[in-house]
């Protein structure tokens, strides 16, 4: 079996960034892979051609596969595979789950992969692969972006607009919209939970969220559970493919434009207003603003959570989005709640004897070793390495002043009670000035990502 590692002759699968195999450094084994190749192979009756890794993904290890079948014809496919073994607890993310979902949209007319196979004792799904890249970012032309968002839309409408009592998806929708926010709530809550180790922040989203749970008329939907940029792929123009359906359930239409919402903070559109205009005008309803907002927090709240679990092996992804999205569930319950709060104060900034070596450490880095390397893998550990001493340098600048104001803010806060007799106003300003001096932390690691916020509507 001939096998082609190739990638620079590779550009239509999840993501642009992608390294050869045989260069790889990830927790799946060399036995893993031959495994998952002998498959691939068995299930196609064919011969593997090209087996390039994509990079990013905080949970699964993905390929894109080219396989000649007899004839002469190559199929592209994609490969998914979960690396971590069993998963214990409560967790159903599963690949089964995943091939589960892939058969339930199956008929729906949206342009998501196709299922192919699934193995579940290898935990892996294939599924064909769509044209194009998923980084949104790299979109200069407004008009093009806007226009790829709007096909988007068009396309979670549809979704929204199916018949999920007729889905083999949860067994169907049955019941209200809120018995599955209930339910979606609740497994978030115990995934955090079985962690076992307290977030006072995550404690208060969730405190909100079952306090506030809405009970609207109309019936639940099919939702992708991660929609938005970054989570769609396009190529010339237009948009080829929904990814990343490892989330969906049935649930609340508005829980999918408040993802959206979300991405749109990393990976803005043109024009977000549009974009919910384009929406209702799809589905033919009006958007809830209070659900739209009440879905915010849980969205946030649900990747506070995920850091929480710490599915995320890379950590300067775990530094970034520590920063921005704890900041960005403060945010969330500020709106939501209708409860504004004043400018937190950042803390004092202090020059150490050390700063230079950062510094130092981060050009070179910058400076020599990227251009000097022709291989994406190794480019993307070292911008990686890079925001980890840019984070080192700014824990060592602000880290001591930060725990002092910490401890005097706490005190203050708490006197002799506990947090649950905090009025909600004054733990919510006591968290967003706590954000604040954590995205302080991770503000020159974040690049710009750092002075981003939701959209206004």
């Amino acid at each position: 079996m001939a096998i082609l590692p190739d990638a620079q002759a590779v550009s239509r699968f999840e993501t642009a960034e992608i390294a050869e195999i045989h260069t790889l450094a990830d927790p799946t084994s060399v036995a893993e892979e031959s495994a998952l190749i002998a498959w691939v192979g068995a299930v196609c009756g064919g011969e593997i051609v090209r087996f390039v890794k994509a990079s990013g993904g905080n949970r699964r290890q993905s390929w894109a596969v080219d396989v000649r079948l007899p004839g002469g014809v190559v199929r592209e496919l994609f490969l998914r595979h979960d690396p971590r073994g069993d998963i214990a607890g409560i967790e159903p993310y599963t690949i089964t789950r995943e091939a589960e979902i892939y058969r339930a949209i199956a008929h729906i007319d949206i342009k998501a992969p196709r299922y192919v196979a699934e193995n579940a004792s290898l935990r892996a799904v294939l599924t064909d692969r769509a044209e194009g890249i998923a980084e949104f970012r790299h979109l200069r032309d407004p008009v093009t972006k806007q226009a790829i968002a709007h096909e988007f839309i068009d396309n979670i409408a549809t979704l929204h607009r199916t018949d999920a009592r007729a889905t083999e998806l949860d067994g169907g929708a049955r019941g209200r919209i809120a018995d599955y926010v209930i339910r979606e709530v609740s497994l978030w809550k115990t995934m955090y939970e079985e962690v076992g180790k307290v977030d006072p922040l995550i404690d208060f989203a969730f405190a909100w969220l079952e306090a506030n749970m809405p009970d609207p008329d109309g019936n639940p939907v099919i939702v992708h559970g991660d929609a938005g940029p970054g989570n769609f792929m396009f190529h010339e123009g237009h948009l080829t493919a929904l990814i990343d359906w490892e989330f969906c359930h049935i649930g609340d239409p508005m829980e999918d434009i408040a993802w959206f919402s979300m991405r749109c903070v990393m990976e803005p559109v043109p024009d977000f207003k549009a974009a919910l205009r384009h929406y209702e005008e799809a589905v033919g309803d009006s958007i809830d603003r209070a659900r739209l907002l009440y879905h915010r927090v849980l969205v946030s709240a649900r990747v506070c959570v995920i850091r929480h679990r710490n599915f995320a092996g890379e950590p300067a992804h775990a530094i970034v989005s520590r920063g921005l999205n704890r900041r960005l569930l403060v945010e969330a319950l500020s709106v939501a709640s209708g409860s504004p709060v004043s400018t937190p104060i950042p803390a004092a900034s202090q020059a150490t004897d050390h700063e230079w070596l950062y510094d130092r450490v981060i050009t070179q880095l910058g400076d020599i070793v990227i251009p000097r390397s022709a291989d994406k893998q190794v480019i993307a550990v070292v911008k990686n390495s890079a925001k980890v001493v840019k984070y080192l340098k700014a824990l060592d600048r602000y880290g001591k002043a930060i725990d002092i104001a910490r401890a005097e803010a706490l005190a203050a806060l708490l006197g002799a009670g506990t947090m649950a007799d905090v009025p909600f106003e004054q733990a919510l300003a006591y968290f967003a000035q706590d954000s604040l001096w954590e995205a302080q932390l991770s503000a020159e690691a974040s690049g710009s990502i750092d002075s981003r916020h939701y959209d206004q509507f």
